[in-house]
């Protein structure tokens, strides 16, 4: 009786471990990837008409803060005739975002020349929003209520984490800058912002929301507090301004930092009311933590 080589055989059943190993080594990492918490980084600025800084100066100011979401509100469009790239766009690709909505409302209806950009290119305020995840379902909302017209919040969806989100970026007129803030909720029940709030509350209950901008509202105002309310969000922002960035917390998200910077000063010899800044309204921004294993048909907290 002959007897076959084994070398052929072990070799055989070696290979086949080590592919085994393989598949198991790389099963293992993708299961820790989708195990593990999502980041999410969201600035709201006001950015002034860009009358005092260009897409890429601001880009070289948020650039280290590395967002993945940014709601801006008071963003010039190209005026009539002028052949030139969408400012939103300009500053999405100097922060490597890919995506981009442009709402179509300038507030108050303002417009070139009085509200025009460092250029001479641009004008008006408008509402935008940038995104490194895709964005979806973009358009304007109407608000009614007191303050100037044309105060059109603008809505988009995306996904990040598992998780669905609705965004809105705002510019809306309030109480700010009145000598006496009001005191009374007839002031909450009659804003723009009590109407945003019928939309937010009609959002589809999987959905978590983040809206930022500019309210015009102090962070304690009575304006401030039914919104918070009424559509049971939280403020990030905790200190004195009239920029804020609101969080649904119906499903587990934890709010990781937060920072209101003005940015660098002495950048222009125009801007006198903010010591040369690049905007007449600071930066704000969040960082969240979405937990693992809370995609948007998890569960909510508490169901």
């Amino acid at each position: 009786m002959i007897m076959k080589p084994l070398r052929n055989t072990f070799a055989v059943t070696l290979i086949a471990c080590c592919a085994a190993t393989a598949f198991m080594t790389l099963s293992a990492y993708a299961a820790a990837d989708q195990d593990s918490a999502t980041t999410l980084r969201v600035v709201a600025y006001n950015v002034a008409c860009g009358q005092w800084a260009t897409p890429e100066q601001i880009a070289v100011v948020l650039k280290p803060l590395n967002p993945d979401i940014l709601l801006l509100s008071e963003v010039p469009k190209a005026n009539q005739g002028k052949d030139v790239k969408d400012w939103s766009h300009r500053l999405a690709e100097a922060l490597d975002l890919d995506y981009v909505h442009v709402g179509t409302s300038s507030s108050a209806g303002h417009k070139a020349p009085k509200w025009g950009d460092v250029t001479g290119n641009y004008g008006g305020k408008f509402k935008s929003i940038l995104s490194r995840t895709p964005l979806s379902e973009g358009r304007d909302i109407m608000v009614e209520g007191s303050g100037w017209k044309r105060a059109n919040p603008v809505r988009v969806e995306t996904e990040i984490g598992g998780r669905k989100f609705a965004l809105y970026s705002l510019h809306l007129p309030g109480y700010a800058h009145n000598k006496k803030q009001p005191t009374s909720s007839d002031a909450w029940e009659g804003s723009k912002h009590r109407n945003l709030a019928d939309h937010i509350n009609a959002e589809d209950p999987s959905y978590d929301i983040i809206v930022g901008g500019d309210f015009n509202e102090w962070t304690d105002s009575v304006v401030m507090r039914g919104l918070l309310k009424t559509c049971k969000l939280e403020n990030a922002v905790t200190s004195r301004s009239i920029d804020h960035i609101l969080y649904s917390t119906a499903r587990p998200i934890k709010l990781l930092d937060v920072k209101r910077d003005w940015g660098p000063k002495n950048q222009n010899e125009t801007n006198l009311k903010a010591e040369g800044c690049l905007s007449d309204h600071p930066w704000v921004y969040c960082e969240f933590e979405i937990p693992a294993g809370t995609g948007s048909e998890s569960p909510k907290t508490g169901e």
